[in-house]
């Protein structure tokens, strides 16, 4: 049976109508929200899919003297329609972006749709693809900032194997949002359908693919080569990607992302430059007498301390151990300030292990996976120098951030994964499979009694327990939940009933090494807090996340650190710290050598005790971001060059100042 275009057309548009309106009608829960029912969105939604499906019955001869001003209508008119797709996904208000940012978000559409046109021949064609592409760049991003509640940037293309190994652990919420922007996808898609127009000769087509070529060259010769979109009074917000994306819109902030794909180095950059800075400064020695302690250093997952940031009030403390060493005899404790929020865990060991900062990396930068190629001194050979020998402990897939090949490059003997707990103990929100706190420093233990009696252990520890989501939470029985938030919040409750479990296994371990004659010190500190609703977020701070301070937006990188010892050291309250002087504070309480450039480190802290990718703070404890003066310019730019030389320069890097001899 043959239908006629008619019909077919009758039966599109039914089948469209349909199941737009049975699709909206199942999903009408999912226009409820904390400010109550979005019924704005909801009519929106049932418009567009009303106006989509009406559009099928429609229908334009292949070829009519109506078909060019009708397709360049549809051209010239789908960017700001795109747009506006791609931000109510975001949940950006339109009012809220800056008018030439809006337009320079047009002209990416267009000269994407442009080249398209200009390849495939095809306006509907090139329209389509273009709206599929930013539907889902838009989509993506919405995901990104849900999950880890920073926005997606250029350089997260290094991550997509270890995001979609732990995607499985969180939920996306398909708020209102999201239905309004499909439906937007829907009606682009069938409008697009009505832009007929084709050129008649191959010579135009080519022209047009030229001229698109042309135009794009010219725009991002300017674009990556000049002040161009500063001059407009756009800025790229480095230290706060929220407002970016919030101020620019998503398509031009994500693409404005790439201009820190490459890293900078000095104009003054020299290997004899490098040599000057070092002997410039204080060198350290370590007293005589060393005991030369094991050292076993835990990063634990999303372990964090809201008091920090405000006054909250909960069911019982969730860190009562912790808390209890502040001020007690052989800790040193204070804020390790580091440069990720809600994930990239492996940006902050790697400040820990090396000594170096984000601040100095492209925004976004995964340093593990783009520019560790090579081997690169760090905390581990400068303790295998003096003896000792060292293991990298990680109880998740070995792949995940690259460990697995970066892990042997900075020295390490062995490298156990998550194969080297078959029968360990599971806890969390991470899907209930995170290996528990309890079974991961059981291993540690394991690994100190099989060592050899003379044998100094370095153990470096990731922890995985407290790895969201946790929206559910199993093998958790001590439970905390927040009083103070003014509507419950489950994921902030199993949150703080994660740390309640690492603190009581920190008291654990912590216990077990006091009874231990051998000298050991513990370095534990977080990685990074835990990516929470923006709502809890919103009521820790008192405000709107996106109007924080430089000096606010740091407290919600902070997270607690102790340096504890079974054996005399001086305790220390230290305040702030940023996580790239972390392994020189140990190698100082361990009174152990240090390489040239830890004995710089140090004395840089005392100066400019916190250093991270959204600026730096001074030894009075006032912040400035990277796009301010300062009396402190030629110190950044002397460490940026030392960081320089170790991470890039193949040729002429100065290992001697790196390492001990």
């Amino acid at each position: 049976m043959k239908f006629s275009n008619t019909t077919s057309r009758k039966v599109s548009a039914l089948l469209t109508a349909v199941g737009s309106f049975v699709f909206l009608f199942a999903m009408y829960g999912r226009f409820s929200a904390e400010d109550g029912f979005r019924t704005g969105f909801y009519l929106m939604a049932f418009v567009f899919a009303a106006v989509a499906a009406g559009l099928k019955l429609l229908e334009l001869p292949a070829e009519n003297k109506f078909s060019a001003p009708v397709s360049l209508l549809l051209f010239l008119g789908s960017a700001p329609v795109i747009f506006w797709m791609v931000e109510i996904l975001n949940a950006h208000v339109l009012e809220g972006i800056e008018s030439w940012a809006m337009v320079f978000n047009w002209l990416l559409i267009w000269l994407f749709a442009w080249v398209l046109t200009g390849l495939t021949g095809r306006i509907c064609l090139s329209l389509r693809i273009t709206t599929v592409v930013a539907y889902i760049m838009g989509l993506a991003n919405a995901a990104i900032v849900e999950f880890r509640g920073q926005p997606i940037s250029a350089l997260d293309l290094y991550s997509l194997r270890t995001a979609a190994s732990v995607a499985g652990g969180y939920r996306y919420s398909f708020r209102a949002e999201f239905w309004v922007g499909t439906a937007l996808l829907l009606l682009i898609w069938t409008l697009a359908g009505f832009a007929r127009w084709k050129p008649v000769h191959k010579s135009l087509r080519w022209a047009s693919l030229g001229c698109s070529v042309a135009v794009a060259f010219a725009f991002f010769y300017g674009f990556y080569n000049t002040d161009m979109l500063k001059s407009f009074g756009i800025s790229d917000y480095l230290w706060n990607q929220k407002i970016a994306f919030r101020e620019n819109g998503t398509l031009l902030s994500m693409v404005y992302s790439t201009r820190y794909l490459i890293v900078e180095v000095a104009d003054d950059y020299s290997t004899d430059k490098v040599q000057q800075i070092i002997d410039d400064a204080e060198s350290y020695e370590p007293q005589e007498e060393s005991v030369k302690p094991n050292i076993i250093g835990i990063m634990n997952e999303s372990f964090a301390d809201f008091s920090l940031v405000n006054t909250i009030e909960t069911s019982q403390d969730p860190l009562p151990f912790y808390h209890s060493l502040v001020g007690a005899p052989n800790a040193i404790t204070g804020n390790l300030v580091v440069s990720t929020y809600g994930g990239g865990t492996c940006n902050t060991e790697f400040e820990f292990l090396s000594g170096c900062t984000l601040g100095f990396f492209p925004a976004g930068s995964v340093v593990y996976q783009q520019y560790l190629r090579r081997p690169t001194p760090n905390l581990v050979t400068t303790l295998e120098s003096q003896g000792y020998s060292s293991s990298a402990i990680h109880p998740f897939y070995g792949y995940c951030w690259n460990r697995n090949k970066v892990y042997p490059m900075l020295g390490f003997d062995e490298f156990l994964d998550v194969t080297a707990f078959p029968d360990a103990k599971t806890i969390g929100g991470y899907m209930g499979t995170s290996v528990s706190d309890e079974s991961d420093y059981d291993k540690l233990i394991e690994m100190f009694e099989n060592k050899a009696e003379d044998e100094k252990l370095f153990l470096f520890n990731v922890t995985m327990q407290n790895h969201g989501g946790y929206s559910k939470v199993v093998g958790v029985e001590d439970t905390v939940e927040l009083t103070s938030l003014s509507k419950p919040n489950a994921s902030v409750d199993n949150y703080l009933s994660l740390v309640r479990e690492s603190d009581k296994q920190l008291e654990r371990l912590v216990s077990y090494f006091s009874k231990v004659k051998e000298p050991t010190i513990i370095v534990f500190f977080g990685d990074h807090q835990p990516s929470l609703p923006d709502s809890f977020y919103r009521e820790l701070y008192g405000k709107d996340l996106d109007t924080l301070t430089l000096t606010e937006l740091q407290k919600k990188f902070k997270t607690p650190f102790v340096i504890w010892a079974n054996y005399d050291i001086e305790e220390a309250e230290l305040g702030d710290v940023s996580a790239n002087y972390l392994s020189t504070l140990l190698l100082k309480a361990a009174n152990l050598k240090m390489p040239p450039f830890q004995q710089y480190l140090y004395q840089l802290y005392q100066t400019l005790p916190v250093i991270n990718l959204n600026g730096y703070q001074d030894k009075n404890g006032k912040d400035y971001s990277y796009t301010e003066t300062s009396d402190y310019q030629q110190q950044l730019e002397d460490y940026r060059i030392l960081q320089y030389n170790l991470m890039f320069d193949k040729k002429n890097r100065q290992d001697a100042l790196f390492r001990v001899d």
